[in-house]
C-alpha cells in the first residue's frame, strides 16, 4: 500500500475513493464578459457541445449562465462577470493554466485551425513523456492549455 499523508489533525488521508468526501469535478464555472462570443470560442472552435435542457436558446443578453459540455467528463458553466476577473494565476514568475482540455484532434490540424482563425496560440511544445500541448487564449483572455494526451 502507499504510504499516506497525515494531516495536522492526526489523522491519515482516504486510501479509497469510497472514504472520499469529494467523488469528482462536476461543473468549473468560467468568467466571460461576452456570453455569445465566449459560446461561439468554445462551441464553434474547440467543439463543446450545448444542452438544451439547460440552456435557453438563442443565447440573449440576460443569458449570463451557459453550459457547455466536452466528449467526455465535467461541465463547464460559462459565467458572465460584472468585471475583469479571469481564469489564471503566476506559477514561478509566469503566468499558468486553470484549464487543461485533453483534445482529441491532431495536433497540428489544431493548431494550424485555430491560428488561421485569428486565435492567439502558443508555439506547439512537446513534453517528452507527457505528451504535445500548445497554449490559446479564449476571447476574454482566459488562459488555456490544450494537451494532446500522453504518447502512444
Amino acid at each position: 500500500m502507499d504510504e499516506q499523508l497525515i494531516n495536522h489533525y492526526g489523522k491519515m488521508s482516504p486510501s479509497l475513493k469510497e472514504e472520499a468526501i469529494v467523488k469528482s469535478i462536476t461543473c468549473i464555472e468560467l468568467p466571460v464578459s461576452n456570453m455569445q462570443r465566449a459560446v461561439d470560442f468554445y462551441v464553434f472552435q474547440l467543439g463543446f457541445y450545448m444542452n438544451t435542457t439547460k440552456n435557453r436558446l438563442p443565447i440573449e443578453p440576460d443569458n449570463t449562465e451557459v453550459f457547455i459540455y466536452p466528449a467526455s467528463g465535467g461541465e463547464i458553466m460559462l459565467v458572465q462577470t460584472d468585471g475583469e476577473e479571469r481564469l489564471a494565476f503566476t506559477h514561478k514568475g509566469r503566468p499558468n493554466h486553470v484549464l487543461i482540455l485533453e483534445m482529441s484532434e491532431d495536433i497540428e490540424t489544431c493548431h494550424r485551425r485555430l491560428s488561421s482563425a485569428g486565435i492567439k496560440t502558443s508555439p506547439i511544445k512537446d513534453s517528452g513523456g507527457c505528451g504535445k500541448s500548445f497554449d490559446v487564449f479564449d476571447p476574454d483572455g482566459n488562459f488555456i492549455k490544450l494537451w494532446f494526451g500522453f504518447p502512444r
